[in-house]
């Protein structure tokens, strides 16, 4: 009698155990977002009524004035602080960037953007002892790499370790960061093969097939090691066994770093200039600059589109001084990248180009129309990257400006019936709407010096002061 009870109850506490695991995984595909494209560049996701909508990144890498721990102490006072001030920040934003590890409950109801490729793949090279370990070793782990992406033991390597990210994630909101500019090498001096980059988010979606993917390409679009190594080749059948520093400058091979003198544009222009050891951008005026990033976007797009699923790049500096760029960024991109394919630019959120002697709320101002012709060229998304060696005051005056970006998402959300752009003049107009019902107008002056003067449908003419954005109902 007993043994019949004891079994009856073991058969109940099984039974909890399977009703219990059952609806904690009901409860987890409910919470868990689930990601799709359309046919005009928007991620789509559910919302709440279980309704696909379009979704409009707003991003953020670090939060300045909070420190992210491993503290799990949920009751103690300190942390209900920090949940406080982490919930004050980050309002406007509905992702940010987490280590696993970091999170805690306070910060469940974000997307968290996971990113941990590049040390996934430099665990694995740190261990090829064949491989020189001096100041060039970026060149040869690349190289090397391009033979992996068949090899069963790479292959296994990359699975393990996505296997032991996805048990530890415990937000079922989520999207993966694919390796920080992956055509200039992100923390490397080479770039990573397209070729790897795929394997990586090939692997990923093995595991989990929903997965979305965002790519930072590069951190500017003057050049890259992968334009050097693609006009190399197309006269050599590889590249050769020891970086080929015979078609460097004397100046370059002596630098500090040699290295960067393969930093070239798709013609061979160089990126750097060389000088007594030191490197700086080379000089190239505005026009010359447009001309070559708009090829070398184009080129990098088309080649390591098969990445991931969302692409951009960030090019802080660049951006400041030529804010029509972040139009020509995103026009680039589309063109490499094709019509359908979600692009996300990222922008200085923590003053990391702002120049000393400029305030703030005028280093602002440049950076909100910066991303507001990105979004009328087509941009559906939005990163911060911020500089955590600043004080907080730059990302304490951004908060407020995303607060007003949040407050424009259902006009930005609808449909392009329109766009009027002409990067020479720096005029930006974008016409959001429906064809019956209301239009809506946004438009921006990329001139940092300059008034512009717009004819608007309808035949009434405006003026945008320099920097100038504007957004208002057509009548």
């Amino acid at each position: 009698m007993n043994n019949v009870r004891l079994t009856n109850l073991i058969f109940s506490c099984l039974f909890c155990l399977l009703i219990n695991a059952c609806s904690n995984s009901k409860e987890s595909a409910s919470r868990a977002t689930t990601w799709s494209v359309d046919e005009k560049g928007w991620v789509v996701t559910k919302n709440a009524k279980n309704k696909q909508e379009r979704f409009f990144a707003i991003g953020t890498w670090h939060v300045p004035g909070y420190t992210f721990t491993q503290d799990s102490d949920a009751d103690s006072l300190t942390y209900m602080q920090n949940e406080t001030l982490f919930k004050k920040k980050t309002a406007p934003f509905n992702m940010l960037f987490i280590t696993p590890g970091y999170e805690k409950k306070y910060m469940s109801d974000k997307i968290h953007i996971l990113n941990p490729f590049s040390p996934m793949l430099h665990g694995y090279l740190d261990h090829v002892k064949k491989l020189p370990v001096g100041d060039d070793k970026d060149y040869y782990r690349c190289q090397y790499m391009k033979g992996e992406v068949d090899n069963p033991a790479f292959i296994q390597y990359l699975d393990s370790q996505i296997v032991a990210l996805l048990e530890k994630k415990i937000n079922d909101k989520h999207i993966f960061s694919h390796i920080d500019e992956i055509a200039l090498g992100g923390v490397s001096r080479w770039a990573v093969p397209p070729s790897v980059g795929a394997l990586i988010t090939q692997r990923l979606k093995k595991y989990e097939p929903e997965a979305l993917v965002f790519v930072d390409l590069l951190g500017h679009a003057r050049g890259s090691s992968y334009l050097f190594e693609k006009r190399y080749l197309k006269n050599h059948q590889t590249m050769p066994q020891d970086p080929p520093y015979n078609l460097l400058s004397e100046e370059a091979r002596k630098s500090k770093i040699p290295l960067l003198g393969f930093y070239q544009a798709f013609d061979g222009t160089p990126v750097y200039q060389f000088k007594d050891g030191e490197y700086s951008y080379n000089d190239c005026n505005p026009d010359s600059l447009i001309k070559i990033w708009k090829e070398n976007i184009d080129i990098i797009a088309k080649d390591y589109k098969g990445c991931g699923d969302v692409f951009g790049l960030n090019a802080f500096f660049n951006f400041y001084q030529q804010p029509v760029l972040a139009g020509i960024t995103v026009d680039a991109l589309r063109n490499g990248l094709g019509s359908q394919v979600p692009i996300w630019l990222y922008f200085d959120g923590n003053g990391y180009a702002k120049p000393s002697n400029v305030i703030p709320a005028d280093y602002l101002k440049n950076v909100k129309c910066q991303i507001y012709t990105a979004i009328i060229h087509g941009a559906t998304g939005v990163l911060f990257w911020n500089d955590w060696s600043k004080t907080p005051e730059v990302f304490d005056q951004l908060i407020p400006i995303m607060k007003e970006l949040n407050g424009n998402l259902e006009i930005i959300k609808c449909n392009t019936l329109e766009t009027m752009t002409d990067n020479d003049k720096n005029q930006h107009v974008v016409i959001k709407g429906e064809k019956k019902g209301k239009k809506y107008i946004l438009a921006t002056n990329t001139s940092t010096t300059d008034s512009i003067t717009l004819t608007i449908p309808g035949g009434n003419r405006m003026v945008l002061s320099p920097l100038e954005v504007y957004l208002s109902e057509l009548q």
